[in-house]
C-alpha cells in the first residue's frame, strides 16, 4: 500500500495556535496519526525565523506533540504526520524540511525515485544539494522546487511575489511529470505545503486536499471585538481572508471545508489575498 502522510497548515492574520486542529478536534492530526505512525513535525515562524520540532515517533500517543501543539503560536504553521514510503523512519527523513527561511511538507510519492534522484540532484546548485541530509523523495523535491524558483530569477532570501511564484511552480510540476514519464515512472503524487512564513503555498496533485477560510461555528462570536473582521464572504481568488487552513482531511466542525480542485496551486501572502494558479 502506498503511504499516505497527512498535512495541516495555516496562514492567519493574527497570531494563532493549532492545538484544536492538531489534538482536540474530531479528526485532529493526532487521531489521523494512528494510521500514519512514522514520525511527526511542526514548523512555525517567530522573530522572522523558521523553527521546526519533529520526532520519528508517532504523534498519536506523543506527549511532546501535545505540548508543542498547545504552546506554539504563529501567523504561519505547517504540521505533518508521516507514513513512510521512501526513506527509513528516522529524524532526517521526518517532515517538515527546512532550508534557510523556507519549510516544506509533502503528502505523496515520487514513484521510481531511484531513477529520478540523480537527474533531480543534477539540477541543484551546490548549497541546495549539500543541505539534503536524509534519503526521502520529499527532501529532494523540496530543494528541487527551490532550485526552480532560483533559476527563474527569484531571490529566496526575500519573500517573492505570489503572482510570480505560481507560474514557476506550475511549470516545475509539468517538467517533473514529463521527466517521470520519460523515465517510465508512474505519475508522481505531489500534494505539498511550502512557506517562508510570509508566502504560503499549497498544491494539490494526485490526492485529496481541503481548504477552509471561514468558520462554520465561531466560538468567539459573542465576544469578538475585531471591528473589521471578514466573515462569511464568498471565497474567490483575489479575496482578502482572515485565515487559510489547508489539510489532507477535513478537521473538526468549526470550519467550512471545501475541496481544493485537482491540479490547483494556492498562494496567500501577508496581504491575505488568495491567489490560485
Amino acid at each position: 500500500m502506498v503511504g499516505m502522510c497527512r498535512l495541516f497548515g495555516f496562514k492567519s492574520a493574527v497570531l494563532s495556535r493549532a492545538h484544536r486542529s492538531l489534538v482536540e478536534a474530531e479528526n485532529a492530526l493526532s487521531a489521523q496519526a494512528k494510521v500514519h505512525p512514522d514520525g511527526w513535525g511542526i514548523a512555525w515562524f517567530q522573530g522572522g525565523q523558521a523553527w521546526v520540532v519533529k520526532s520519528e515517533q508517532g504523534a498519536s500517543d506523543s506527549e511532546s506533540f501535545r505540548r508543542a501543539s498547545a504552546h506554539l503560536a504563529s501567523n504561519t504553521m505547517i504540521a505533518h504526520v508521516r507514513r513512510a514510503t521512501v526513506g527509513s523512519n528516522a529524524p532526517n527523513n521526518t517532515h517538515p524540511f527546512r532550508c534557510g527561511r523556507w519549510v516544506f511538507a509533502h503528502n505523496g510519492t515520487l514513484f521510481g525515485f531511484d531513477r529520478l534522484r540523480d537527474s533531480l540532484h543534477a539540477d541543484l546548485p551546490a548549497p541546495l544539494r549539500l543541505n539534503i541530509l536524509g534519503s526521502t523523495d520529499t527532501e529532494t523535491l523540496f530543494h528541487w522546487l527551490l532550485a526552480q524558483l532560483v533559476a527563474a530569477g527569484l531571490d529566496l532570501t526575500q519573500t517573492p511575489d505570489a503572482a510570480a511564484v505560481l507560474p514557476v511552480l506550475r511549470g516545475a510540476r509539468d517538467r517533473l511529470l514529463a521527466r517521470a514519464a520519460a523515465e517510465g515512472c508512474p505519475s508522481p503524487v505531489i500534494n505539498y505545503l511550502l512557506t517562508d512564513g510570509h508566502l504560503f503555498i499549497a498544491q494539490r496533485y494526485g490526492r485529496e486536499l481541503w481548504m477552509a477560510t471561514q468558520k462554520r461555528l465561531c466560538r468567539d462570536a459573542e465576544t469578538c471585538t475585531w471591528a473589521d473582521k471578514i466573515c462569511l464572504l464568498p471565497v474567490r481568488p483575489g479575496n482578502r481572508l482572515n485565515h487559510l487552513l489547508v489539510a489532507s482531511e477535513q478537521i473538526g466542525d468549526e470550519d467550512r471545508w471545501e475541496e481544493v480542485a485537482e491540479g490547483a496551486i494556492l498562494a496567500v501572502g501577508d496581504d491575505l489575498r488568495l491567489l490560485a494558479g
